[in-house]
C-alpha cells in the first residue's frame, strides 16, 4: 500500500508549486508510514493471537515451557524470529519437550514463515492440511514427535520447500504422489515412520534432491527406475523396509552418489554390475537381503569406497581379487554368505582396512601370508569357515589388532611365536580347531586382553605366565585341551573377570585364595582335572558367583561354611572328589540354588534339615556318599525339584509320603539304601515322573499306579522285601507268592528265573495277540490313516488322562477359560488329585499342523525334558479327532501383559519385582540357548507368554511350540514371531536364530519397565547424523504408575542397567547383540550410576557399541 501512495505522489509533481509540493510530499510520507506501522501492528497482533491460542491448547507443563510468550510483541517470544516488518519468518521450538497437537495452530496467519522447526518434542495428532498455506516455507522440520496419520496432500502446495524432515514419527499410509511436485526440494527425510506401499516413481522428478532417506518404514514393491533421474543425489538410504525387487541397474546413473544404503530389505537377484559406475561412492551397504550370485568384479572400480557391507545374503562364488583395488577401504564385511575358495592374496593392498569380517562362509585354504600387510587392521574375524593350514607368522605384524576370531575352522599346527607381538588384543578366539603345541607366553603382554578362548583344541604345556597379571580379563575359556602344570600360582587377581572355564585338562595343584578377590566372577569351572587340597574359605567372597563346578578332581577336606554367602549361586557341582565331613547347614542359605551335586564323595552324617530351604532346587544329587538317617519329609516342599538322587548311601526309615507333592519330579533314585515300608501311593499323582530306581532296599507292598513304575525295568525295583505289581518279573499283588516276598538267596534266584520265563511267554502271547488285533483293525478301518486316532500324553496314561482333562474342564466350558496364548485358548483344569494344570486347546487354524505332532514326538520329548525354574513345564500333549491340546504346569498370576494392563496389579508389580522378572527371563533364555544338549530357540517371545507365579517369579511359556508346527504348513512363516517383537532380520528370513530371541527379549524388557509396548523405541537405529537424535529422558518413558521420579537409588541402578542392555539387544545387526548368556551375567551385576537418574537419556542408553559383545561371542560361538 505504501508503494502505491508514493507512486501517486509523483502525479502531483507536475501541478503544484514547489512549496505545496513539499508539503504534500511530507503529508503522504507520514500517512504511508503510519499505515505501514498500523498494518505491521495488526499483523503482529494476529500472529501473537495465533501463537497464544495454540499455546493454550498444549498440556499445562508445556505451557510453562513457553512462559516467555507474553507481552504485546510476538517477535520477542522464545523461538520466534521476525523480519523488519514484524512478520514471523522463523519459528523454532525444537527440543523443548512440548506435548499437544498442531490442530490449534492457525497456519493461515503465519504465511510469512520461511522455516518451521518443531522437532524433538512430543507433539501428537496428525499434520493439519492447513500447513499447505505456508507457501513461502523453505524448511519444514517435524522430526522425532508422535505424529500419526497420513502425510497431507496439501503438502504439495509448498512449492518453495527445500528441506522436508518428517522422520521419527508414526506417520502411515503411502508417500503422497504430490511430493513429486516439490521441484525445489533438496533433502527429504521420511525415515522411521510406518509408511507403506511403493516408493512413488514421481520422486524421480525431484531433480534438485541431494539426500533421500526413507529407511525404517514398511515400504514395499520395487525401487523405481525413475530414481536414476536424481543425478544430484549424494545419499540414498532405503534401509530396513520390505522392498522385494532386484536392485535396478539404472541406479548406476547416480554418479554423485556418496552413500548407498539398501540393507535389511528383501532385495533379490544379483548385485548389478552397473554399481561399478558409482565412482564417488564411499559407503555401500546392501547387507541382510536375499541377493545371490557372485560379487561382481566391477565393484573393484569403486576407488573411493571406504565401507563395503555385503554380509547376510546368499552370495556365492569366490571373493574377487579386484577387491584389492579398493585401497581406501576401512570396513569390509562379507560374512554370512556362501562364498567359497581361498581368501585372495590381493587383499594385502587394503592398507587402510580396520575391519575385515568374512565369518560364516565356506572359505577354504590357508590364511594368506600377505595378510600381515594390513597394518591398520583392528578387527579380524574369519571364524566358522573351513580354513586350514597353520596360522601364518605374518599375523604378528598386525600390531593394531584388538579382536582376532579364528574359531570353528580346521587350523592345525602350533601358534607362531609372533603372536606375542600383538599387544593390543582385547579378544582372541581360537576355539574348535586342531591347534596344538604350547600357548605363547606373552599372550597378554599388553595387559589389554579381556576375552580369551581356545576351547576344544590340542594345546599342551603350561598356562601362559602373562595371564597371571592380565588384570583386564573378563572371560576365559581354556577347557577341552591338554594343558598341564600346577595352577596354584598360575592365576592372579582379576577385578573384572566374570567367567573362567579350565575344565577337561591335566591341571593339578591347589585352588588359590586369590579367586576370592575376583568379586565380579559369575562362573568358575575347573572340573575334570587333578586339582587337590581343600576348597579355600575365600571362595565365600565371590558374591556374584552363579556357577561353581569343581567336579571330578581330588579335592579333600570339608565344604567351607563361607560358601553360604554366595547368595546368587545357581550351580554348586562338587561331585567326584574326596570331600568329607557333614554337608554344612549353610548350604540352606543359598536360596537361589537350582543344581546341587555332591555325589561320589565321602560325606557323612544326615541330610541337613536346612537344605530344604533351597526351595528353588531343580536337581539334588547326594548319591554315593555315607549319609545316614531318614529322608526328610520337608523335601516334599521343593516344588521345582525335577531330579532327586539319594542312591548308594546308608539311609534308613520310610520314604516320606510328602515326596508325592513333587509334581514336576522326573527322576527319583533312592536305590542301594536301607529304606523300609511301602512306597507311598501318593506317588501315583506324580504325573511328570519318568525314571525311578528303588532297588536294593527293604521296601514292600504295591507299586504306585503311575507310568514310571509300571514301565520301570525290573532292575530298578528288584532286591527288595515284598514289592508287588504289574511289572514283568515282579509278583502280582494278589498272588499268594507275593506274601512270601522277593527276598535274597535261592528263593530270589528261582523266582526270578520262573518270573522271567513266565514273562517271556506272556510277552510272546501279547505280541501275537496285538499283531492279530492290528490286522483286524486295519481291515476294519479299510486303510484309513491312524493320525486321527493318535492319542498320547508323554509320561501319562494317555486315554485316561484325556478323559480326566475333559471331565475337569467340562468339555472345555468357557467358565474354565483363563486366557489366550499362541496357537490356542487356555483353560484351567483342576484334577481329582487337587493339582491344577493349564490346558492349551489348539485353535482350529493350527489343528491340521498339530495333528502331525506324531512326527515331532522326539522334539516334544526333548521339550518335556527341559528343567529350569523359570520355564513353564510341558507335561505333554494330546492329539485326538475331537480335541488337541498341550498340558502345562499352571502358573497363578497369568501373563506379564495382563498384569501390565491392570493398574492395580501393575502397582503391586514394583521395580524390584520387575527387575527380578527380567533376570528370570534372561536366565531361562540363556539356559535354552547355551545349556541344553540341543539348543532351543523360543521363536515367539512376547509379554503374553511370560507368566508370573505367586511370588512374581518369571516363567517362560510356549518354548519351542512354533517349531512343532509342520515346516511345510502355510502358517510356518506366521509362527516365527509376533508383530512388535519380531527381530528385523526376520523381515527377509523365516529362519529365527538365538539372536532373534535376544531381540524379542529387548522388546519385552522395555515393555516391562515402561508398562506398555515400547512402540517406536524399538525401531532400528539409523546411520544418520546425531543432530536429530532424541534427548528423551528415561524417567519420562518409564511406567508412570510407579512414580519413576521418586525411584530408590538401588532400583534406579537396576532399571538403567536393564534399559541399557535392552537397547543392546535391539541392535539392528544380530551379531552386534549380546548372547543371552552375556545378558544373564550382566544382569547380576549392579553398576553405580555415573550421573543423576533424572538426567539419564535414551540417547545415552542407545549410544552403545555392539562390538564390545562380539569379542566375547566369537559371533555366537565364544
Amino acid at each position: 500500500m505504501g508503494s502505491s501512495l508514493i507512486f501517486s505522489m509523483s502525479l502531483f509533481d507536475y501541478h503544484l508549486p514547489s512549496l505545496g509540493n513539499a508539503f504534500f510530499f511530507l503529508f503522504f510520507v507520514c500517512f504511508a508510514s503510519s499505515t505501514l506501522t498500523f498494518t505491521a501492528a495488526a499483523t503482529n497482533e494476529k500472529q501473537k493471537e495465533a501463537l497464544l491460542t495454540w499455546k493454550s491448547s498444549l498440556e499445562d507443563h508445556s505451557q510453562s515451557l513457553l512462559s516467555s510468550w507474553h507481552g504485546n510483541n510476538s517477535c520477542d517470544f522464545l523461538g520466534v524470529i521476525c523480519d523488519d516488518y514484524g512478520s514471523i519468518t522463523h519459528l523454532n521450538l525444537s527440543y523443548l519437550g512440548l506435548r499437544g497437537t498442531l490442530d490449534g495452530l492457525n497456519f493461515s496467519l503465519l504465511t510469512s514463515l520461511l522455516s518451521l522447526d518443531f522437532s524433538n518434542n512430543q507433539i501428537n495428532g496428525s499434520i493439519p492440511s492447513s500447513i499447505g498455506n505456508l507457501s513461502k516455507l523453505n524448511y519444514l522440520i517435524l522430526c522425532n514427535n508422535t505424529l500419526h496419520g497420513n502425510i497431507p496432500l496439501n503438502i504439495g502446495k509448498l512449492k518453495n520447500l527445500r528441506i522436508l524432515y518428517l522422520c521419527e514419527n508414526y506417520l502411515s499410509g503411502h508417500i503422497p504422489l504430490v511430493i513429486g511436485g516439490l521441484k525445489s526440494l533438496e533433502i527429504l527425510y521420511l525415515w522411521k515412520n510406518r509408511l507403506s506401499g511403493p516408493i512413488p516413481s514421481e520422486i524421480g522428478g525431484l531433480t534438485s534432491l541431494t539426500k533421500l532417506v526413507l529407511s525404517i518404514n514398511n515400504l514395499s514393491g520395487s525401487i523405481p527406475p525413475s530414481i536414476a533421474n536424481l543425478t544430484c543425489l549424494s545419499v540414498l538410504n532405503l534401509f530396513k523396509n520390505e522392498i522385494s525387487s532386484p536392485i535396478p541397474r539404472e541406479i548406476g546413473n547416480l554418479i554423485s552418489l556418496n552413500k548407498l544404503e539398501l540393507a535389511e530389505n528383501n532385495l533379490i537377484g544379483p548385485i548389478p554390475t552397473s554399481l561399478g559406475s558409482l565412482g564417488n561412492l564411499t559407503k555401500l551397504s546392501i547387507s541382510q537381503n536375499n541377493l545371490f550370485g557372485p560379487i561382481p568384479q566391477e565393484i573393484g572400480e569403486l576407488r573411493n569406497l571406504k565401507v563395503l557391507y555385503l554380509w547376510g545374503n546368499e552370495l556365492s562364488g569366490s571373493i574377487p581379487s579386484e577387491i584389492g583395488k579398493l585401497t581406501l577401504l576401512t570396513n569390509l564385511d562379507l560374512a554370512i554368505n556362501s562364498l567359497v575358495g581361498p581368501i585372495p592374496s590381493s587383499i594385502h593392498n587394503l592398507s587402510n582396512l580396520n575391519l575385515l569380517c568374512i565369518y560364516s562362509n565356506n572359505l577354504l585354504g590357508p590364511i594368506p601370508e600377505e595378510i600381515g600387510k594390513l597394518l591398520s587392521l583392528r578387527l579380524l574375524d574369519l571364524s566358522n569357515n573351513s580354513l586350514s593350514g597353520s596360522i601364518p607368522s605374518s599375523i604378528g605384524s598386525l600390531t593394531n589388532l584388538t579382536i582376532l576370531h579364528l574359531s570353528y575352522n580346521d587350523f592345525s599346527g602350533s601358534l607362531p611365536p609372533e603372536v606375542n607381538k600383538i599387544t593390543r588384543l582385547s579378544a582372541f578366539d581360537l576355539s574348535y580347531n586342531e591347534l596344538e603345541g604350547q600357548l605363547p607366553d606373552e599372550i597378554c603382554q599388553g595387559n589389554l586382553l579381556q576375552n580369551f578362548s581356545i576351547i576344544n583344541n590340542h594345546f599342551t604345556g603350561l598356562i601362559p605366565k602373562s595371564l597371571r597379571n592380565c588384570s583386564a580379563l573378563i572371560r576365559v575359556r581354556l577347557d577341552g585341551n591338554q594343558l598341564s602344570g600346577n595352577i596354584t600360582e598360575a592365576f592372579g587377581i582379576y577385578p573384572q573377570l566374570k567367567f573362567i572355564d579350565l575344565s577337561h585338562n591335566y591341571l593339578y595343584g591347589g585352588l588359590s585364595w586369590k579367586w576370592g578377590h575376583c568379586r565380579n566372577l559369575t562362573s568358575l569351572r575347573v572340573s575334570n582335572n587333578n586339582i587337590f587340597g581343600e576348597i579355600p574359605t575365600a571362595f565365600g567372597r565371590m558374591t556374584q558367583l552363579r556357577a561353581l563346578n569343581l567336579s571330578s578332581n581330588n579335592l579333600s577336606g570339608v565344604i567351607p561354611r563361607e560358601l553360604g554367602s554366595l547368595q546368587f549361586l545357581l550351580y554348586l557341582i562338587l561331585n567326584g572328589n574326596r570331600i568329607t565331613g557333614v554337608i554344612p547347614n549353610e548350604i540352606g542359605l543359598l536360596s537361589k540354588l537350582e543344581h546341587l551335586n555332591l555325589a561320589l564323595n565321602n560325606f557323612s552324617g544326615s541330610i541337613p534339615a536346612q537344605l530344604v530351604k533351597c526351595t528353588n532346587l531343580l536337581s539334588l544329587n547326594l548319591s554315593k556318599n555315607k549319609l545316614k538317617g531318614s529322608i526328610s519329609s520337608e523335601i516334599g516342599n521343593m516344588r521345582f525339584l525335577e531330579v532327586l538322587d539319594l542312591s548308594q548311601n546308608l539311609l534308613t526309615g520310610r520314604i516320606p509320603q510328602e515326596l508325592g507333592k513333587l509334581r514336576v519330579l522326573e527322576t527319583l533314585n533312592v536305590s542301594h539304601n536301607s529304606l523300609c515300608g511301602s512306597i507311598p501311593q501318593a506317588f501315583g499323582d506324580m504325573l511328570a515322573l519318568i525314571i525311578v530306581d528303588v532297588s536294593y532296599n527293604n521296601l514292600e507292598g504295591p507299586l504306585p499306579n503311575v507310568k514310571a513304575f509300571n514301565e520301570a525295568p525290573f532292575e530298578a525295583i528288584w532286591h527288595n522285601k515284598r514289592l508287588c505289581g504289574d511289572v514283568v518279573g515282579l509278583q502280582k499283588c494278589n498272588s499268594p507268592m507275593s506274601k512270601k516276598g522277593n527276598g535274597a538267596g535261592g528263593h530270589r534266584t528261582t523266582a526270578i528265573l520262573v518270573l522271567s520265563f513266565s514273562g517271556f511267554l506272556l510277552l510272546a502271547f501279547i505280541l501275537i495277540f496285538v499283531r492279530c488285533q492290528r490286522k483286524n483293525i486295519q481291515i476294519e478301518n479299510n486303510g484309513q490313516s491312524n493320525d486321527s486316532d493318535f492319542l498320547r500324553i508323554l509320561n501319562f496314561d494317555g486315554k485316561a488322562f484325556y478323559e480326566r482333562i475333559l471331565e475337569a474342564t467340562e468339555g472345555f466350558d468357557s467358565k474354565f477359560y483363563v486366557g489366550e496364548g499362541a496357537y490356542g485358548v487356555i483353560f484351567k483344569a483342576e484334577l481329582a488329585t487337587g493339582q491344577s494344570v493349564a490346558v492349551k486347546k489348539i485353535s482350529s487354524s493350527h489343528e491340521e499342523e498339530f495333528l502331525h505332532f506324531k512326527s515331532f514326538e522326539g522334539e516334544i520329548q526333548a521339550l518335556s525334558d527341559i528343567r529350569h525354574r523359570h520355564i513353564v513345564k510341558l507335561y505333554g500333549f494330546c492329539c485326538h479327532v475331537r480335541h488337541s491340546f498341550l498340558v502345562y504346569e499352571y502358573i497363578e498370576r497369568g501373563s506379564l501383559r495382563t498384569i501390565l494392563n491392570d493398574d492395580e496389579r501393575a502397582l503391586e508389580f514394583d521395580w524390584d519385582k520387575r527387575v527380578n522378572m527380567v533376570r528370570g527371563v534372561a536366565d531361562a533364555l540363556s539356559y535354552m540357548h547355551h545349556d541344553c544338549f540341543h539348543p532351543w530357540i523360543h521363536r515367539d517371545l512376547t509379554s503374553n507368554n511370560i507368566l508370573l507365579d505367586a511370588d512374581y517369579e518369571a516363567r517362560v511359556s510356549d518354548f519351542g511350540t512354533a517349531r512343532l508346527l509342520r515346516p511345510d504348513s502355510s502358517n510356518w512363516t506366521a509362527v516365527a514371531g509376533t508383530i512388535g517383537y519380531i527381530a528385523p532380520e526376520l523381515a527377509y528370513s523365516t529362519i529365527p536364530t538365538e539372536k532373534s530371541d535376544v531381540y524379542s527379549f529387548g522388546v519385552v524388557t522395555l515393555e516391562t519397565i515402561m508398562g506398555k509396548h515400547p512402540g517406536d523405541l524399538v525401531s532400528w537405529e539409523c546411520s544418520l547424523s546425531a543432530e536429530i537424535e532424541s534427548p528423551t529422558l528415561l524417567k519420562d518413558v518409564l511406567d508412570q504408575r510407579l512414580s519413576p521420579s521418586r525411584v530408590r537409588l538401588q532400583d534406579a541402578e537396576d532399571v538403567v542397567s536393564i534399559a541399557r542392555l535392552a537397547f543392546a539387544c535391539l541392535q539392528v545387526e544380530p551379531r552386534l547383540r549380546p548372547t543371552m548368556r552375556q545378558v544373564s551375567q550382566e544382569l547380576q551385576v549392579r553398576v553405580p550410576l555415573e550421573m543423576p537418574f533424572s538426567v539419564v537419556s535414551l540417547e545415552q542408553l542407545r549410544d552403545f557399541d555392539g562390538r564390545k559383545f562380539q569379542a566375547s561371542q566369537g559371533y555366537c560361538k565364544f
